[in-house]
């Protein structure tokens, strides 16, 4: 079983500094067995953690961090993937499409199957959602801390299956209230340090274990959330 989980993790694909075998072999000697790579917007480090994962003894859960919008605010929505579904071929094109802030070619390939709620010009948070689980992936609310509280309020009433209760960002009373929230509404909740680099001159995101799930939050969150890698 696996006793020292982190959950949000980026690399070279997107913003971070440390290439997928990189961020493995930190995770390894910061004694983290199981992690998720979740780059913005794009799945295309995953294969390269996993191999390197294989070899270090470190257990990788395919992730994302979607980019979306709830009125004029930027909420990040996290992905987790059971499966290959990460390799999708139509996740993979949508997803460089929201990266290039393209939502009318997300539209025309999914619109028959997806609500786009009548945002013109960005991905509403719902659709994120929405998006995600038509690939089959357990949806998570990234950093809430990060939210206006009131707008928090109204976005956790969407259909996610839980949130990053525990942050690099949080104080003990924000912990404590994101842990409550998942109590309360019966959701998953996960931990994320949001490790970029090391080399943060102003440390805006943790080191990789900085913040984690121990033993048994491990469990409850792959087995809640259908993620079965025990």
């Amino acid at each position: 079983m696996y006793t020292k989980g982190d959950f949000h993790i980026h690399s070279t694909y997107s913003d971070g500094g440390y290439t997928p075998r990189e961020v493995v072999m930190l995770s390894k000697k910061k004694n983290v067995d199981i992690i998720s790579l979740t780059d913005h917007n794009t799945t295309c480090g995953i294969d390269e953690a996993i191999l390197t994962g294989k070899e270090f003894g470190v257990k990788i859960i395919p992730g994302v961090e979607l980019s979306t919008r709830y009125n004029n605010t930027r909420v990040h929505v996290l992905g987790y993937f059971k499966d290959n579904s990460y390799k999708n071929e139509l996740l993979i094109e949508i997803l460089k499409h929201v990266k290039a802030h393209k939502i009318s070619a997300i539209r025309h390939l999914l619109g028959n199957h997806m609500n786009f709620y009548d945002k013109k010009d960005k991905l509403y948070v719902k659709t994120g959602i929405e998006i995600l689980k038509f690939f089959g992936a357990t949806v998570i609310l990234a950093h809430p801390v990060l939210l206006n509280r009131d707008d928090f309020k109204d976005i956790i009433k969407m259909n996610f299956d839980g949130l990053e209760a525990k942050y690099f960002s949080n104080k003990a009373e924000d912990t404590e209230y994101f842990l409550k929230v998942a109590k309360d509404k019966n959701l998953l909740y996960t931990a994320g340090s949001d490790f970029h680099s090391c080399n943060e001159l102003y440390r805006t995101h943790g080191i990789i274990g900085d913040v984690y799930l121990n033993e048994k939050e491990i469990y409850n969150f792959l087995v809640g959330g259908n993620l079965i890698y025990l």
